[in-house]
């Protein structure tokens, strides 16, 4: 069954599984699966500029225009991806993104990157522009380092501007060792965690389930040959999106072997365990999926049902050994 959450901000709850918006090509398929995905509860969509050549954004307008559904739905911009991540590109291609989404607001709008070579209250200044124009209503940063994200957040309260109310980082049980695209940062380290958990600021977290990684070892090493040639599309800078080339090391491996043995005495299974246990940290914490059809939603749903204690979720992640 769906679980809710709030972000500060925002007058809608949000499905704790975020529908990632990257991967259907097809309207057919496409309406099949997103007509599924509010049947069992969800209502947020991950959508970015660069995904498809914004061919994504497009069928997700036209369904959720055919559904008269709009309000119903937490809609989920992203943009000024790498090289484009600058100030002006923001604006332009928040404009080309809500023209797709046939909206006049997202809900939230996330950089998908970071540009240290530009000073964040430059940043800071024109997503409150939008936000004052009503195009967004909150907005976050992807693949931030926490002491950017930081300083952007303290100039704003100092400046009395809006600030970051949304890290969207990797943020899975498997730590990420090589990452799958240029510029991308994990979550899964202690002083982020610690940093979410004083600052309740919401995380959305994807790649949530380590792209198969906690799989049993046959399908994680069969996704590994796979996944590249079936991606549809893919970013630039993107090197090996394998589980196991972007996740595999002697940590992970004991991440993996207690997420199966606590599979066991839970009746479920690894993967199931590794989905909870960002959904289970002490913040406003949410899981982007990328299901591709019904069966791999309704799989990822089971993730709601592990109730995970600090103490599991600590042991999970290697922090203690009991």
């Amino acid at each position: 069954m769906m679980q809710y959450d709030k972000i500060e901000g925002l007058d809608k709850e949000i499905s704790k599984l975020i529908m990632g918006n990257d991967n259907q090509v097809d309207y057919e398929q496409a309406s099949i699966l997103w007509d599924h995905w509010i049947e069992v509860g969800g209502n947020s969509f991950d959508n970015a500029h660069i995904y498809g050549d914004g061919s994504m954004e497009i069928l997700l307008g036209k369904w959720h225009k055919s559904r008269n559904n709009l309000k119903d739905l937490v809609i989920i911009a992203k943009g000024a991806h790498t090289p484009n991540c600058n100030p002006k590109s923001i604006s332009s291609q928040l404009s080309e993104s809500l023209d797709r989404l046939q909206t006049e607001s997202a809900d939230i709008y996330i950089m998908h990157r970071d540009n240290k070579e530009i000073p964040v209250d430059e940043f800071i200044d024109v997503l409150n522009e939008e936000k004052n124009k009503g195009r967004i209503k909150i907005f976050g940063g992807s693949n931030w380092t926490l002491d950017r994200f930081k300083e952007a957040n303290n100039w704003a309260k100092n400046n009395n501007k809006d600030g970051f109310r949304i890290l969207n980082n990797n943020l899975a049980l498997c730590k990420m060792i090589n990452p799958l695209w240029d510029g991308c940062v994990s979550s899964n380290n202690q002083d982020i965690l610690n940093y979410l958990y004083d600052s309740q600021i919401a995380h959305l977290s994807w790649s949530s389930q380590g792209r198969g990684y906690f799989l049993p070892d046959e399908i994680t090493k069969k996704i590994e040959e796979d996944i590249t040639a079936s991606e549809t599309w893919r970013e630039p800078g993107a090197h090996s999106s394998g589980p196991l080339s972007c996740f595999d090391n002697e940590d992970n491996r004991e991440r993996k072997k207690r997420a199966n043995e606590l599979a066991n005495k839970m009746q479920t299974t690894a993967q199931n365990i590794a989905g909870a246990w960002p959904l289970n940290l002490n913040f406003p914490s949410f899981a982007l999926i990328g299901p591709r059809n019904i069966k791999e939603i309704n799989s990822s749903l089971n993730n709601l049902d592990v109730n995970l204690s600090n103490d599991q979720v600590n042991w999970l992640n290697l922090i203690t050994n009991n």
